[in-house]
């Protein structure tokens, strides 16, 4: 007995209430490891996309505000949100920051329906996301403007009136099937699969993207990208102006990028892909 005794030097009741702080500390952790496991791919999406429209809507707005920038310093920013995009998302979601680019990877690589929505969903909310922060960042001096001149910050749109909405449509469905060639001519074992330095390469095709044909529309080539900050200007100041503009132009920067991701992941499969499944080599 007076062995048993000995072993206990603290008070049991004392040993419990602290072996039970334990316990509930590592609960609380746990629970939100738990969670954070079950949801990782959407929040990869979510913080990859909100960097990416961080960056190029950033840079939009020092072209907007400085009046000395360069169209191919705003495409370089798109470029490079995207690549530190990947790079933090990369790993753990496959990094698509743009519904478009998951659409293709549902038809030609095998992700499945759930992933396209939880993905979609994600990169939604991380463009609008995005959007806040260069609106935060830049608060006063949008205030100090034209609501004209700043609401490109957020959204594209036809850069001149010369530019028709077949001609738009047409730059963003090309643009969009470029990404997706660079996208999966990097990722193909079979090719010149690019590893670690493959978002830098992405990056640096739609910085090519923006400088060779980005003009004409301001090369959204992401549904997510244009559309939530769509959402964002009617809903903090720019109001139904965001979607009636151009006789209601917000519709192409949806549409073109889905059809022209399918469009490039067609041609790629079609010329080149053979090491690995494809509706086009099953």
């Amino acid at each position: 007995m007076s062995h048993h005794h000995h072993s206990h030097e603290t008070d049991p009741l004392i040993e419990r209430v602290e072996r039970g702080v334990a316990h509930a500390h590592y609960e609380a952790h746990s629970k939100w490891a738990g969670i954070r496991h079950k949801f990782r791919k959407g929040f990869a999406e979510f913080l990859g996309t909100a960097i990416l429209v961080a960056f190029g809507s950033g840079a939009i707005a020092q072209l907007v505000f400085s009046h000395n920038n360069s169209w191919f310093t705003m495409s370089l920013g798109w470029g490079l949100g995207l690549t530190f995009g990947i790079y933090v998302a990369g790993g753990v979601s496959g990094a698509h920051l743009n519904p478009a680019v998951s659409l293709a990877m549902v038809i030609f690589r095998g992700l499945s329906w759930a992933d396209f929505v939880i993905y979609s969903i994600a990169q939604f909310a991380g463009a609008f996301a995005g959007a806040l922060v260069v609106y935060i960042t830049n608060y006063s001096a949008i205030k100090d403007a034209a609501a004209e001149a700043t609401i490109g910050i957020f959204i594209t749109g036809r850069q001149t009136d010369a530019v028709s909405t077949g001609a738009a449509f047409f730059a963003e469905f090309l643009g969009t099937a470029l990404l997706l060639l660079v996208i999966l001519s990097t990722s193909d074992k079979g090719n010149t699969p690019a590893g670690n330095t493959q978002p830098l390469i992405i990056g640096l095709a739609l910085t090519a993207i923006g400088t060779s044909f980005g003009y004409q529309t301001g090369f959204a080539l992401n549904p997510a990208r244009d559309l939530a900050p769509r959402f964002f200007t009617a809903l903090f100041g720019w109001g139904l102006d965001a979607f009636t503009r151009q006789g209601w132009y917000f519709w192409v920067p949806i549409v073109a990028p889905f059809l022209g991701a399918i469009g490039g992941a067609f041609t790629y499969d079609l010329l080149v892909y053979s090491s690995g499944p494809s509706p086009l080599n099953n």
